[in-house]
């Protein structure tokens, strides 16, 4: 029985020291551009030792099983090096690139700002995003999401998770694939119904549907700028957070039917609102950590926080190696970790501890109390991803997400409701005006918040973009709750040693205590 649970034991620290490998491979590859793993044996090795270490479990493989995982990840990251090389050596000249739109369009003013995908340059297909912004003139359809265009012009440096960029190109081709995603034009409807109901309410309806949806395009460049200063541009990229919202509403009320029920409903939604949406770098960790949770959910199965992150960020940057320099899944990723293992963290250094679903130090903290310190763990993390991309925060953020984070659901479920609302017959206008009026006071009292917070120019905080310096941060956060982590560490083994010590003599006293009584009943 030891033997079997040390096993298990040493199997899941082999396969944890292999998803770490395979994360610091992809990351060292990345930032050192080390294209050297690209042959298919290097991978068979990999896995090759991979599984003897995980056949053979013993504290000498963990380490071994964490260089096959550098190696894999290096193996994975490769190819997009020598794509990237390729694009690299054309920068300066004039290009012609097909390929295909990734995410939602920016378009407006006969302009349009794209990213492509599944690029072919040349006549040879090549790995990697590239950020593209041109005219629009003469084009017979708008264009959106899953388009097939042909783009040209002067191909620059690459920045970020772009492999290239082109500036002031056009566009020369323009294809729409048949017969069309049926959700992408569901969503569009919904989208122009809503914009279509708040009639001159129009900045709040599109600060309502980024809310919902994620679209964040629509959103004027003021109300961008006054959410990046007050640390709020996780609200309008659709994430984790819209995500847990509605999935929490639908495992509520559909395992009043069954438990299944609640487990294929939440999983539906996650399907279509990432085919909705789009997969981009945030969705797809906010769909992969929420199939793992409601996959242990279903099974009665609890995982620590830890290990969901640690499959998560191996996954997606298996999928995507470039996510590593994504702003979003950079952000999404760091406001994870802060709710999910920062704040129960927090809570137990400031209320105590629970045992057995009792709080034996102190008391269980209230509702309000836990999203506060959640908002805390998440910006904490966030700050210095936010310094170091935009040189500059709002000291006074938190107070911004704690007035505006509690009515996010209220708000989303308004502007869906307004969508619902705006199908209706002509003769219901009553219900449309009641819907979009208080709609609209919610969103505005959002909009006040966020220009309120913006304009204390006082606690904004800015450094020098791109320093590095900012990560330091992370150790005067995190110090203290390592160390009391630590202490607490030591206090339980010292209390095992205590026990170990004397368990023979607890054990005599013990039998010594109960035999007596167990004479007597023979007896």
């Amino acid at each position: 029985m030891f033997k079997r649970l040390m096993r298990s034991v040493l199997r899941s620290k082999i396969f944890a020291a292999g998803a770490t490998g395979v994360i610091v491979g992809i990351i060292l590859s990345v930032i050192f551009r080390i294209s050297f793993f690209s042959s298919f044996l290097w991978l068979l090795m990999g896995f090759g030792v991979f599984f003897v270490a995980f056949l053979k479990p013993s504290l000498l493989v963990v380490g071994v099983a964490f260089l096959a995982g550098t190696v894999i990840g290096s193996f994975r990251v490769a190819p997009e090096m020598i794509d990237r090389n390729i694009f690299e050596a054309k920068v300066g000249e004039v290009v012609e690139i097909a390929g295909e739109v990734f995410g939602d369009p920016e378009a407006e003013n006969g302009s349009a700002k794209l990213k492509l995908k599944k690029l072919k340059l040349d006549g040879e297909n090549i790995r990697g995003v590239i950020y593209f912004s041109g005219e629009t003139e003469g084009l017979s359809q708008e264009i959106e999401r899953g388009d097939k265009i042909i783009v040209s012009g002067e191909l620059s440096d690459s920045f970020g998770g772009y492999a290239g960029t082109i500036f002031s190109g056009k566009i020369k081709k323009h294809e729409k694939p048949e017969p069309g995603s049926l959700v992408l034009k569901t969503r569009n409807k919904f989208y122009s119904k809503v914009l279509e109901i708040f009639g001159e309410n129009e900045r709040e309806a599109k600060l309502g549907l980024a809310y919902l949806l994620g679209m964040k395009n629509g959103i004027d460049d003021e109300l961008i700028e006054v959410l990046s200063l007050v640390g709020l541009t996780h609200i309008v990229v659709a994430s984790g957070t819209h995500l847990g919202i509605v999935v929490g509403f639908l495992k509520k009320y559909g395992v009043k039917i069954s438990r299944f029920a609640g487990f294929l409903f939440s999983a539906v939604f996650v399907l279509g609102f990432g085919q909705m949406i789009g997969w981009t770098a945030s969705i797809t960790r906010a769909a992969l950590v929420c199939g793992i949770a409601l996959v242990a959910w279903y099974v009665g199965y609890e995982i620590r926080p830890i290990k969901i992150i640690l499959v998560a960020v191996m996954t997606t940057l298996l999928i995507n190696p470039l996510n590593i320099v994504d702003l979003g899944w950079l952000l999404s990723f760091a406001s994870f970790f802060g709710i999910m293992v920062l704040m129960p963290e927090m809570i137990e250094f400031f209320y105590g501890k629970v045992v057995w679903g009792k709080w034996v130090d102190g008391v269980k903290p209230s509702k309000l109390s836990e999203m506060i310190i959640a908002t805390v763990g998440a910006t904490m993390m966030c700050a210095p991803i936010l310094l170091y991309f935009f040189g500059s925060l709002s000291l006074i953020s938190l107070l911004a997400n704690i007035l505006i984070l509690p009515t996010m659901a209220g708000a989303m479920g308004l502007v869906f409701l307004s969508g619902v609302v705006g199908f209706l017959p002509g003769w219901m206008g009553w219900l449309k005006f009641i819907v979009v009026k208080i709609t609209t006071i919610l969103i505005d009292y959002h909009i006040v918040v966020m220009e309120f917070f913006a304009q204390r120019k006082e606690f904004i905080m800015t450094v020098e973009a791109g320093n590095p310096g900012v990560f330091w941060l992370y150790l005067v956060f995190l110090v203290p709750f390592v160390v009391n982590k630590i202490m607490k560490e030591r206090a339980r083994r010292e209390r095992m040693k205590d026990f170990e010590a004397h368990f023979e003599e607890r054990i005599r006293w013990t039998i010594d205590k109960k035999a007596p009584r167990m004479a007597g009943r023979k007896a």
